[in-house]
């Protein structure tokens, strides 16, 4: 198997820092304002203290803490996110605020051109592919793995890329790639589709336009979270539970989510994809 990191050395951050997902929300949320007010946002956390994440780098639409001018002010961070209703614990899970929908407030991401180079090298070495990662630090967002490998070896016609990083399980017959957040998201920019639980990336693919195809499940809120242009989520719960613990109802979700339903999305968002490319 031809791995980038057998090509060169590779820079990983390990295990992802948490709260990717949220940040790309918060410059969505900026995005939308600047799009009204054409000025930048100081991004908030608790008692209005500016912040900054990686993630935002190059984005125009969001103020450095230390930025001066005018600009428009976002509450969002630790303890203030914007789909949640507080206080909650890891006993009592998550409550959503369903005033808020994430997919009102669409993000961009500013990649440079040394995080686009193994997006480069992986569509020169492999030729167009579909982006997976089965990973996802919540267990209730897991579709179970040996559900993956049968929809890997389902696809002999298609090319399976999996961005890896620490944490990250092997599956046969996939193509694995040590990424960085955001040299992941450059390999999404350029893949075909994402498949994956509902995770940070799946924002990112919002944010970057690619097509997806969402693996669900009964934990988190759809309406919430989800129903971005060209997301396809399967096994959406009319009433997700939030759990923050694993959760056997939720492990019961995921795995009623068939292979011949992934497949099958997974045909609707291509046909989607090559219709307007």
């Amino acid at each position: 198997m031809r791995t980038w990191a057998a090509i060169t050395s590779a820079r990983s951050e390990g295990r992802w820092a948490t709260g990717y997902g949220d940040e790309i929300i918060a410059a969505g949320q900026a995005q939308r304002a600047f799009e009204q007010s054409k000025l930048p946002s100081r991004i908030n956390g608790l008692n209005w203290i500016p912040r900054w994440h990686p993630i935002w780098e190059g984005n125009p639409a969001i103020a450095r803490p230390d930025y001066t001018g005018m600009a428009n002010d976002i509450l969002n961070g630790p303890h203030c996110r914007p789909y949640i209703v507080y206080p909650f614990t890891a006993d009592t899970g998550w409550t959503f605020n369903r005033t808020f929908h994430a997919r009102d407030h669409v993000a961009k991401i500013y990649l440079t051109d040394d995080e686009r180079q193994r997006a480069e090298w992986v569509c020169r070495t492999f030729g167009p592919y579909v982006l997976i990662e089965p990973w996802s630090k919540h267990m209730n967002l897991r579709w179970p793995l040996d559900h993956w490998q049968a929809l890997i070896d389902s696809r002999p016609d298609l090319t399976f890329v999996q961005h890896t990083h620490a944490d990250s399980p092997e599956l046969r017959r996939t193509e694995r790639v040590l990424a960085t957040f955001r040299e992941a998201c450059a390999l999404v920019e350029r893949s075909a589709l994402y498949i994956r639980g509902e995770s940070g990336m799946c924002h990112a693919a919002a944010a970057l336009g690619i097509p997806q195809v969402t693996i669900w499940g009964a934990c988190m809120d759809w309406t919430v979270l989800g129903g971005y242009d060209k997301q396809l989520g399967l096994g959406v719960s009319d009433s997700p539970c939030g759990c923050y613990k694993p959760c056997a109802h939720c492990a019961l979700a995921m795995a009623a989510i068939s292979v011949e339903a992934v497949s099958h999305a997974i045909d609707v968002q291509l046909a989607c994809y090559l219709s307007s490319a």
